[in-house]
């Protein structure tokens, strides 16, 4: 895996990084969001903490679609693992 971008972060006294907002913004992370830290032989990885699939709904005519969820936006994610499923 190559490097897309780099940019410098610094670790507080309580041991938190911020998080650049142009990559805040990049992968939708807003507060409350889930990083897994991926500790590698010289490196240590954040990956975002993929949400269980949203539920899909059918209308009456056949055509799937997300309900709406107070709180919940539909990401490209969200439509990329419903197109995953269904190719499989």
């Amino acid at each position: 895996m190559g490097t897309v971008g780099a940019m410098m972060a610094t670790i507080d006294k309580a041991g938190r990084v911020v998080i650049p907002k142009t990559i805040r913004d990049r992968f939708d992370l807003i507060s409350g969001s889930e990083l897994e830290i991926v500790v590698l032989r010289d490196a240590i990885r954040l990956e975002r903490r993929r949400q269980p699939t949203r539920a899909l709904a059918w209308t009456d005519d056949g055509r799937p679609f997300f309900p709406s969820v107070p709180g919940q936006t539909t990401t490209d994610a969200d439509v990329q693992d419903l197109r995953d499923a269904l190719q499989r």
